[in-house]
């Protein structure tokens, strides 16, 4: 029985993204911008910056898809420790392991845009973001 509460649990869980995904509405609003400037895009021509910029927008929102998925394995998991102090304190450490990847990922976001922003002068270049 506990399996099964599981298993229906991971599938609810599983089905949001396509929940939404499923809502009705114009197409060109589920692209995000940073996508408009992947190679072989239509309309743009290949660089390397905008090939860069893509790469690292990739990186970092999967990187944020995966800690959502962590954090409700974490709170799954604090939801079932029943008292257990063993499966609390693992809890509690994989809480701050998470917490502390999201931050260092988000203040690497913010130094590359920093940088940018300081070598090209406002120039318009650095849209990351």
């Amino acid at each position: 029985m506990k399996f099964l509460k599981q298993l229906i649990l991971a599938i609810l869980i599983i089905s949001i993204p396509f929940a939404a995904l499923a809502a009705p509405g114009n197409d060109n609003d589920l692209i995000p911008d940073y996508m408009n400037e992947a190679p072989g895009s239509p309309g743009k021509d290949f660089s390397l910056i905008g090939f860069v910029k893509t790469l690292i927008n990739w990186f970092f929102y999967s990187l944020l898809v995966v800690a959502l998925f962590m954090l409700i394995w974490v709170g799954y998991t604090y939801v079932t420790a029943g008292g257990d102090a063993a499966k609390t304190t693992k809890a509690n450490r994989n809480l701050g392991y998470i917490l502390m990847g999201i931050a260092i990922a988000l203040i690497a976001k913010g130094l590359i845009y920093a940088t940018c922003f300081l070598i090209t002068s406002d120039t318009g270049i650095c849209t990351f973001w």
